[in-house]
């Protein structure tokens, strides 16, 4: 009984070679682009940075924000989408960037190897820092006892 299902097994096996290879030859063939892939990676970061930053400011070709406490400005140098001072590398090879709002959202677009794309960075009107207390930590404040 053994050896009959080891011999179905063996067939079974064989019968699927010629599909597993046509597959692995075709699957070999596809081009597959990790810049995309990449480009998307770095973007979802800057969203992640830009939801905690405030005091957003735009031109079109620059973006002006605050964040810990420090002045950030994110423009394109030498093809590349860089996060200043310091240098942050978002988007490397671009060919054309700038910075629009549309729905009270702050949008990217940039060509890369002659394809447009476009995708959405921040809110215009992020966190205001008037909304909050002037205090850092609270219990700061004297008690109206202690005076």
């Amino acid at each position: 009984m053994n050896q009959i299902r080891m011999i179905i097994a063996l067939f079974i096996v064989c019968g699927f070679m010629p599909l597993s290879s046509l597959a692995f030859r075709y699957a070999s063939s596809l081009d597959f682009d990790y810049d995309e892939i990449n480009d998307e990676i770095a973007l979802y970061q800057l969203r992640e940075l830009l939801l905690i930053s405030y005091d957003l400011e735009m031109t079109r070709d620059c973006l002006y924000f605050r964040y810990q406490d420090k002045d950030f400005r994110l423009s394109v140098v030498n093809g590349k989408l860089i996060l200043q001072p310091g240098t942050q590398i978002f988007l490397n090879g671009v060919d054309d960037l700038y910075f629009d709002e549309m729905n009270g959202c702050i949008y990217v677009f940039y060509e890369k190897e002659e394809k447009s794309h476009n995708s959405v960075i921040a809110q215009r009107h992020g966190i205001h820092l008037d909304g909050f207390s002037h205090c850092a930590v609270s219990g700061d404040e004297p008690d109206d006892d202690e005076e």
